[in-house]
Protein backbone atom coordinates (compact mmCIF):
# COMPACT_ATOMS: atom_id res chain seq x y z
CA UNK A 1 0.00 0.00 0.00
CA UNK A 2 1.68 3.43 -1.08
CA UNK A 3 1.89 5.97 1.42
CA UNK A 4 -0.41 8.19 -0.79
CA UNK A 5 -3.34 5.78 -0.78
CA UNK A 6 -2.07 5.38 3.37
CA UNK A 7 -2.32 9.29 4.37
CA UNK A 8 -5.62 9.32 2.04
CA UNK A 9 -7.37 6.78 4.29
CA UNK A 10 -6.46 8.50 7.90
CA UNK A 11 -7.87 11.21 6.18
CA UNK A 12 -10.76 10.05 6.09
CA UNK A 13 -10.52 8.11 9.03
CA UNK A 14 -10.36 12.34 10.54
CA UNK A 15 -12.88 13.41 8.55
CA UNK A 16 -15.55 10.66 10.15
CA UNK A 17 -13.88 11.39 13.72
CA UNK A 18 -14.60 14.77 13.44
CA UNK A 19 -18.18 14.78 11.92
CA UNK A 20 -19.05 12.17 14.75
CA UNK A 21 -17.31 14.26 17.73
CA UNK A 22 -19.35 17.19 16.71
CA UNK A 23 -22.06 14.72 16.84
CA UNK A 24 -21.75 14.07 20.55
CA UNK A 25 -21.42 17.54 21.32
CA UNK A 26 -25.02 17.73 19.16
CA UNK A 27 -26.25 14.93 20.90
CA UNK A 28 -25.28 15.70 24.69
CA UNK A 29 -27.08 19.34 24.14
CA UNK A 30 -29.89 18.97 22.77
CA UNK A 31 -33.28 18.60 25.02
CA UNK A 32 -34.46 15.46 23.64
CA UNK A 33 -32.44 12.12 23.22
CA UNK A 34 -31.36 11.44 19.92
CA UNK A 35 -28.35 9.33 18.90
CA UNK A 36 -24.96 11.05 18.12
CA UNK A 37 -24.67 8.38 15.06
CA UNK A 38 -28.33 9.64 13.60
CA UNK A 39 -26.93 13.18 13.78
CA UNK A 40 -23.71 11.73 12.44
CA UNK A 41 -25.36 11.04 9.12
CA UNK A 42 -27.09 13.91 8.60
CA UNK A 43 -24.07 16.13 9.46
CA UNK A 44 -22.31 14.00 6.59
CA UNK A 45 -25.11 14.31 4.53
CA UNK A 46 -25.37 17.93 4.78
CA UNK A 47 -21.86 18.49 4.51
CA UNK A 48 -22.10 15.91 1.33
CA UNK A 49 -25.14 18.65 -0.38
CA UNK A 50 -23.53 21.47 0.60
CA UNK A 51 -20.14 20.17 -1.10
CA UNK A 52 -18.27 21.33 1.87
CA UNK A 53 -16.56 17.28 2.06
CA UNK A 54 -16.21 15.72 -1.39
CA UNK A 55 -17.38 12.38 -1.80
CA UNK A 56 -13.87 11.03 -2.50
CA UNK A 57 -12.79 12.51 0.53
CA UNK A 58 -14.84 10.19 2.48
CA UNK A 59 -15.72 7.19 -0.10
CA UNK A 60 -13.37 4.63 0.50
CA UNK A 61 -13.29 4.95 4.58
CA UNK A 62 -17.25 4.69 3.92
CA UNK A 63 -17.05 1.83 1.80
CA UNK A 64 -14.99 -0.28 4.17
CA UNK A 65 -17.24 0.28 7.33
CA UNK A 66 -20.04 -0.53 5.06
CA UNK A 67 -18.38 -3.80 4.38
CA UNK A 68 -18.04 -4.69 7.78
CA UNK A 69 -21.61 -3.95 9.20
CA UNK A 70 -22.13 -7.17 9.99
CA UNK A 71 -19.52 -7.66 12.47
CA UNK A 72 -20.47 -4.03 13.39
CA UNK A 73 -24.27 -5.22 14.35
CA UNK A 74 -22.98 -8.22 16.67
CA UNK A 75 -23.05 -6.00 19.52
CA UNK A 76 -26.92 -5.28 19.22
CA UNK A 77 -27.85 -8.47 18.51
CA UNK A 78 -26.19 -9.38 22.11
CA UNK A 79 -28.12 -6.68 23.51
CA UNK A 80 -31.73 -7.49 22.10
CA UNK A 81 -31.02 -11.24 23.59
CA UNK A 82 -29.68 -10.02 26.83
CA UNK A 83 -33.02 -8.27 26.83
CA UNK A 84 -35.42 -11.06 25.46
CA UNK A 85 -37.34 -10.71 29.40
CA UNK A 86 -38.03 -6.94 28.97
CA UNK A 87 -39.33 -7.84 25.56
CA UNK A 88 -41.40 -11.04 26.61
CA UNK A 89 -43.66 -8.45 29.07
CA UNK A 90 -44.37 -6.41 26.87
CA UNK A 91 -44.58 -8.46 23.49
CA UNK A 92 -48.20 -6.95 22.51
CA UNK A 93 -47.22 -3.67 22.51
CA UNK A 94 -43.83 -3.98 20.62
CA UNK A 95 -45.48 -6.05 17.79
CA UNK A 96 -48.17 -3.49 17.53
CA UNK A 97 -45.21 -0.41 17.34
CA UNK A 98 -43.29 -2.92 14.34
CA UNK A 99 -46.60 -3.02 12.55
CA UNK A 100 -47.89 0.34 12.72
CA UNK A 101 -44.38 1.59 11.94
CA UNK A 102 -43.52 -0.39 9.20
CA UNK A 103 -47.16 0.69 7.21
CA UNK A 104 -46.15 4.10 7.59
CA UNK A 105 -42.70 3.73 6.72
CA UNK A 106 -44.89 2.01 3.28
CA UNK A 107 -47.14 4.43 2.79
CA UNK A 108 -44.71 7.42 3.00
CA UNK A 109 -41.83 6.14 0.84
CA UNK A 110 -44.75 5.43 -1.68
CA UNK A 111 -46.27 8.24 -1.57
CA UNK A 112 -42.78 9.36 -1.87
CA UNK A 113 -42.03 8.01 -4.85
CA UNK A 114 -45.58 8.30 -6.52
CA UNK A 115 -44.93 12.34 -6.11
CA UNK A 116 -40.99 11.97 -7.27
CA UNK A 117 -42.45 9.52 -10.52
CA UNK A 118 -45.45 12.00 -10.99
CA UNK A 119 -43.06 14.63 -11.40
CA UNK A 120 -40.61 13.37 -13.94
CA UNK A 121 -43.74 11.95 -15.55
CA UNK A 122 -44.98 15.56 -15.89
CA UNK A 123 -41.13 16.60 -17.23
CA UNK A 124 -41.33 13.95 -19.76
CA UNK A 125 -44.13 15.25 -20.97
CA UNK A 126 -43.17 18.98 -21.03
CA UNK A 127 -40.21 17.95 -23.13
CA UNK A 128 -41.86 15.97 -25.59
CA UNK A 129 -44.32 18.94 -26.00
CA UNK A 130 -41.77 21.43 -26.48
CA UNK A 131 -40.34 18.61 -29.37
CA UNK A 132 -43.22 18.72 -31.20
CA UNK A 133 -43.31 22.23 -31.39
CA UNK A 134 -40.09 23.00 -32.38
CA UNK A 135 -40.62 20.06 -35.05
CA UNK A 136 -43.66 22.29 -36.45
CA UNK A 137 -41.26 25.59 -37.10
CA UNK A 138 -39.20 26.43 -39.84
CA UNK A 139 -35.65 25.21 -39.17
CA UNK A 140 -36.46 24.28 -35.32
CA UNK A 141 -36.85 27.58 -34.18
CA UNK A 142 -39.72 28.68 -31.90
CA UNK A 143 -41.53 32.24 -33.55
Amino acid sequence: MSTKKVYGFLSQIFVFSAIMLVSNMISTHLPIPMPASVIGLVVLFSLLCLKVIKLEQVESFGTALTGSIGFLFVPSGISVINSLGVMSQNFVQILTVIVVATIILLAVTGLSAQLMLGKDDKETKDTKELKVVNKGSKNGKVA
